[in-house]
């Protein structure tokens, strides 16, 4: 194969201007693709330069490598200082997704024991006012990088007049914020064990200077009492670009020549 015949340094570099995904493909492609594909070289520019430091015993002692902590924060999440909001990485991309847990939202009336019940996670017992607002610095968070905020919840078997007056979601960050209408109810005729993902919205961490992202879902106006939520946490993960499929043609090509898998990427930007 032509391309075996670059330099291992010309052939890491290439390959870490891909993404973590090519390079899994790449490594598959020949023996001498793969040394350069694993490498230390390739895979540290896939992990981001500001990882935040973790809470004590997250990471194993024995050293890892490079693709080896790539994977280790792609396969669990890891609890960050105060284990109140843990962080993973994206897979396709390497940015970095956050979970703040119930504990570390700001529930009003969340510690009132006749409005809200503590276990592992924040139970609406019977409240009128619904705010739960959760709070990140930009910085934590990739640079350039577009975000969905979403609740994770459960509703249990007495789950009342969640379903209207509908709740108001807001995400913002550097000055712009964007709203919307949700129910969390809408899953009520589902298992009522299954744990859903509310959207609550979108946004665009530029240069991550921006301040702090706050994300807010409340129903306030309608004066009805609800119960029957279970607030798990809030997640901040990266929006998927939409899979495109390749022609049969097009994957033809790929099959029979591995070699055109780094090429395509040769003049690619950082």
């Amino acid at each position: 194969m032509e391309i075996e015949r670059l330099p291992e340094e010309l052939l890491m570099e290439v390959i870490s201007r891909t993404s973590p995904q090519d390079a899994c493909r790449a490594a598959a492609v020949s023996q001498s693709l793969r040394a350069a594909a694993d490498s230390d070289a390739v895979w540290s520019r896939f992990l981001p330069r500001d990882l935040p430091r973790l809470a004590e015993n997250e990471i194993p002692s024995a050293p890892l490598s490079s693709k080896g902590l790539f994977q280790r924060l792609v396969a669990l999440p890891a609890l960050l200082p105060g284990e109140l909001v843990s962080m993973r990485l994206d897979r396709a991309t390497g940015a970095k997704c956050h979970t703040l847990s119930a504990r570390a939202l700001n529930i009003s009336w969340g510690d009132t024991p006749y409005y809200w019940r503590w276990i592992h996670a924040a139970e609406l017992l019977h409240v009128c006012w619904l705010e739960i607002r959760g709070r990140i610095p930009s910085k934590m968070l990739s640079k350039n990088t577009e975000y969905t905020a979403r609740i994770v919840f459960k509703l249990t078997d007495d789950t009342r007049c969640l379903d209207h007056p509908f709740q108001d979601a807001s995400v913002s960050v550097g000055g712009s914020e964007s709203t919307r209408h949700v129910c969390l109810q809408a899953r009520a005729n589902e298992d009522v064990d299954a744990v859903a993902a509310g959207r609550l919205g979108s946004f665009y961490n530029e240069e991550g200077d921006d301040g702090e992202v706050s994300i807010c879902l409340k129903e306030i106006k309608g004066g009805i009492w609800k119960s029957g939520l279970i607030v798990r946490a809030i997640e901040i993960t990266t929006c998927q670009p939409t899979k495109r499929k390749l022609t049969r043609k097009k994957r033809l090509q790929v099959r029979n020549k591995p070699e055109e898998l780094l090429s395509l990427y040769v003049d690619r930007p950082n």
